[in-house]
């Protein structure tokens, strides 16, 4: 065989090789996009895995916060309700020992106080006011006598006596507290005096509310003769009338009252709240029933 057959020969093998060169390299593309697509399944498999995994740790988390808002709210709850329940309980233990404090007030408050005296309730010959202090000379009608008044209410009774008198209105003191030995002599005079109409302008003895320590016989400085029924006449009378009652004093003996004589100097201390109620109403002390006047006993000497 010549070299030309040769050459032929090779020529003819070329395209067996070129097509086992393009089989291998089909054959390597295709193993590489079979191995490439696998692995892509692979990492889908394990994302779709992961994903599952992940959104069950999701749901295990939002259920555990679920959970602890649950609780969370529940323990806001159960503490609210505590809270409730202690000062609830803070409450009960206040108003026990308010109430506690007001029978305690209560039983250091002298109860006769309050009583509808005046021909109804009849005081003891015993019977002497808790606490008495003198008063200053410079509040007294006549200075060279001396009175007492109940120590609680003396304080009303001077700032009473000092506001009218920086309101230009000079007011003072006749008469104050008087034993029930002095009530009677007093009587005892009055009905010699007087004969048997003393009974309408003067209390016995025992029934007397001067007898309280809380009761003042009221005049005009510039009045020549205190204890008048013209006293209603003079700019003294009308700043009692209108102002009285803020600190705690009544007209005892109105025109209308059915015990004694119209005296309108004869003022009593019933505590700030009851005076007010009397003055707001237009009502006299007698005409309230002495239930609802006790009601004020607690709170006499409160300044409100």
């Amino acid at each position: 065989m010549n070299n030309l057959e040769n050459k032929q020969i090779s020529k003819s093998k070329w395209p067996l090789i070129l097509d086992l060169v393009a089989l291998i390299a089909i054959a390597v593309v295709g193993y590489f996009i079979y191995t490439q697509s696998q692995t892509i399944i692979v990492l889908k498999n394990e994302m779709s895995s992961s994903t599952q995994i992940l959104k069950q740790k999701i749901a295990i988390l939002e259920a555990g916060l679920a959970t602890s808002t649950l609780t969370s709210d529940q323990l806001s709850q159960q503490l609210a309700n505590q809270q409730n329940q202690s000062n609830a309980f803070q409450n009960t233990i206040s108003d026990i020992a308010g109430t506690i404090g007001t029978l305690k007030k209560l039983s250091e408050t002298d109860k006769e106080l309050l009583q509808k005296y005046s021909k109804i309730y009849f005081l003891s010959d015993n019977y002497v006011p808790m606490s008495l202090t003198t008063i200053d000379g410079k509040y007294l009608f006549d200075k060279t006598k001396s009175f007492q008044f109940h120590t609680n209410a003396l304080l009303f009774l001077t700032r009473m006596l000092d506001q009218a008198n920086n309101s230009g209105i000079s007011i003072k003191i006749v008469s104050a507290y008087r034993s029930f030995g002095t009530q009677s002599t007093l009587k005892n005079d009055y009905l010699v005096t007087y004969g048997s109409g003393a009974n309408q302008f003067s209390a016995d003895q025992g029934y007397s509310e001067h007898q309280l320590g809380t009761a003042v016989d009221l005049a005009d400085e510039k009045s020549k003769s205190p204890l008048e029924i013209s006293f209603d006449s003079t700019s003294a009378y009308t700043w009692l009338s209108q102002n009285a009652y803020k600190f705690g004093f009544i007209l005892s003996y109105s025109k209308d009252n059915t015990y004694y004589e119209y005296e309108p100097w004869h003022w009593r201390f019933v505590g700030v709240g009851l005076a007010t109620r009397l003055a707001i109403n237009k009502i006299n002390f007698s005409d309230l029933d002495q239930r609802t006047i006790n009601t004020y006993l607690v709170s006499i000497f409160d300044e409100q």
